[in-house]
C-alpha cells in the first residue's frame, strides 16, 4: 500500500504520466514541432529530422539534450519554436483525475523534461492547474534533464528551498513517471518510485507499477481528504 500521509511530497512527471497513452496525440503534436525544429536547425529532410529526433531521445534522454551536445542548439529557441503552433493538442478534462489528485495529502509537484509553459497549458486544459504548488521544469535544472542524476539532485535542492530541508529529507517523496529509466535514477535518490502507464512492466528496481494514473486510488492506504 502507498501511504497517503500529510508529510508526503508527490512528484509527477507530466507527459504520458498526468495523461496517458490514450491521449498520445498530445505528445505526437509536440513531436511534429520538434522534428520541424531539427529540420530547420540541421538543414535536413523532415524524414531525416524525425530519425534524428528519435535517435537523440534514445541516446540523451531528450532530443534537446542531443541537439545541445552535438550542435550547441539554444534551448530557449528550441522551446519557443516547438510551443508556437495552433495545431498543438492538449489533454482533456477528467473529473476523476482531478478528484484523485486533489485527494492526495501533502505537497504536489511536477518534475518535467519540458519547459514550464507547455506544462501550464496542459494543466489548464485538464482543469488541474490549481492542484500543484511547484513545477520543476528543464530550465530550473539548468537544462540537464532526466535521466541525468544531476537533474534529480537539483530538483531535490529546489524542494528543500521551497519546503525546508527538515521537511523534504524527513518526508516520503513519491515519484510518478512513465519512463522506467527515469524511475531507476529516481530510486538512487531514495524516492519511492511509481511506474505509471506501465503496460504490465514489472521491474525489480521500482516500488509500484500502475496501468494508469487513476489506478493509484486502489493503492492508497489512508482515507482521502
Amino acid at each position: 500500500m502507498i501511504d497517503n500521509l500529510a508529510s508526503n511530497i508527490w512528484i509527477f512527471d507530466y507527459d504520458l504520466t498526468l495523461y496517458g497513452e490514450d491521449e498520445r496525440e498530445v505528445l505526437d503534436s509536440l513531436d511534429k514541432r520538434i522534428s520541424l525544429f531539427v529540420q530547420n536547425e540541421l538543414g535536413v529532410s523532415l524524414d531525416k529530422a524525425s530519425l534524428i529526433r528519435k535517435k537523440y531521445w534514445k541516446e540523451y534522454g531528450t532530443t534537446l539534450a542531443g541537439l545541445r551536445k552535438e550542435h550547441q542548439s539554444d534551448p530557449q529557441e528550441f522551446f519557443d519554436f516547438i510551443h508556437t503552433n495552433d495545431a498543438l493538442i492538449y489533454p482533456r478534462r477528467n473529473s476523476q483525475k482531478r478528484d484523485l489528485i486533489k485527494s492526495l495529502k501533502g505537497h504536489r509537484v511536477i518534475f518535467t523534461n519540458a519547459r514550464k509553459d507547455w506544462v501550464e497549458a496542459g494543466l489548464l486544459s485538464m482543469g488541474i492547474a490549481d492542484l500543484f504548488e511547484v513545477i520543476i521544469d528543464l530550465e530550473a535544472v539548468q537544462w540537464e534533464g532526466k535521466p541525468n542524476i544531476e537533474a534529480y539532485k537539483t530538483a531535490q535542492e529546489l524542494l528543500i528551498q521551497e519546503y525546508g530541508s527538515q521537511k523534504v529529507l524527513s518526508s516520503s517523496i513519491l515519484y510518478l513517471e512513465d519512463s522506467l529509466e527515469n524511475l531507476i535514477q529516481a530510486k538512487k535518490m531514495n524516492w519511492t518510485t511509481i511506474h505509471v502507464n506501465s503496460k504490465g512492466v514489472l521491474a525489480k528496481e521500482i516500488d509500484y507499477s500502475l496501468p494508469n494514473l487513476l489506478s493509484l486510488s486502489m493503492h492508497l492506504k489512508n482515507t482521502f481528504i
